[in-house]
């Protein structure tokens, strides 16, 4: 770990965290609380071009870097626990990933809980990819991705895709992705002191905010409990620490047990998302998630 990455989870432990428990549960209120922790978080460099468009009633970004723009896109869902919104970080990674996997990002502003709640995310983000394949983007120049709350919508929208008898993106990325809002893993009691953001109580929360009183295993809330057969090849990067850490592990297990090709990258002592950061370490984890993109590329496999 590197000396920048020790002092930025330091600093998470105490400000981030305990902001977190103490959230008000007011959405407002708990937004406002939040906002005084985005001092942590990157904004996108100068290069980063950023374009406004709406998909339907979606209000949606294209983030490209510099005028690098390819055939190649990828709608990237934003984490947030289902309740907050695109920050200045997202747009940030998003940039450094199209400058290294040379593609478009759309980042979609899907509809928050608790005033949206589930299914209006999942609505939001199908809808998104519809709308990618009646532009006129091929399925195998389209990938998915996404972090946290966006890394578990990620693999719901792919769920839901084949259940709708769409065709498949070529591939997809998750950065520690929340697959399993009942917190059954083993990792929720075992990571539960030492990750520095997350908590069992604080994701509780804000998962009856976006679910209310329906089902956490149900597959399109949960998808570790969906049917995983059809899917693309699934890339997960995750910190060793992570409360979350069950949720990429038995993700994983689960894709390969029902012919899938999944990989999993544990990373020792990185904290939740540690890729939006820009620490030294997520420069390496961005090499590693663009070389899985481009390997599933048809320009690649020529």
């Amino acid at each position: 770990m590197s000396i920048r990455t020790k002092l930025m989870t330091l600093v998470m432990r105490h400000t981030v965290k305990k902001r977190l428990k103490n959230m008000p549960s007011d959405p407002d209120r708990f937004r406002e609380h939040l906002a005084s922790v985005s001092g942590l978080l990157p904004s996108p460099s100068s290069k980063t071009n950023i374009t406004s468009l709406e998909v339907g009633n979606i209000q949606c970004e294209w983030i490209r870097f510099g005028e690098r723009a390819g055939n190649q896109v990828m709608l990237y869902l934003h984490g947030g626990g289902y309740a907050l919104g695109l920050t200045e970080s997202h747009r940030n990674f998003a940039s450094h990933l199209a400058a290294a996997a040379g593609i478009s990002l759309l980042l979609p502003h899907y509809r928050l809980a608790p005033e949206a709640p589930f299914p209006a995310a999942l609505e939001d983000v199908t809808e998104c990819y519809r709308w990618l394949l009646e532009e006129g983007h091929d399925p195998i120049d389209i990938s998915v991705g996404g972090d946290s709350a966006g890394g578990g919508l990620t693999m719901a929208l792919l769920v839901n895709l084949r259940n709708q008898g769409l065709p498949m993106p070529n591939a997809g990325i998750l950065l520690s992705p929340w697959a399993d809002l009942s917190g059954s893993g083993d990792s929720y009691g075992r990571n539960a002191a030492v990750d520095p953001m997350l908590s069992p109580s604080v994701l509780d929360k804000f998962a009856r905010f976006y679910v209310g009183e329906r089902d956490l295993k149900a597959p399109l809330v949960s998808p570790i409990y969906a049917d995983l057969r059809g899917l693309p090849a699934i890339f997960v990067q995750v910190g060793s620490t992570e409360v979350l850490l069950s949720d990429s592990e038995r993700l994983v297990d689960r894709l390969n047990q029902e012919g899938g090709d999944a990989h999993l990258n544990v990373w020792p002592n990185m904290p939740h998302v540690f890729q939006l950061f820009m620490i030294p370490e997520s420069e390496t984890a961005i090499t590693k998630l663009s070389a899985f993109l481009k390997s599933h590329m048809p320009v690649a496999a020529e």
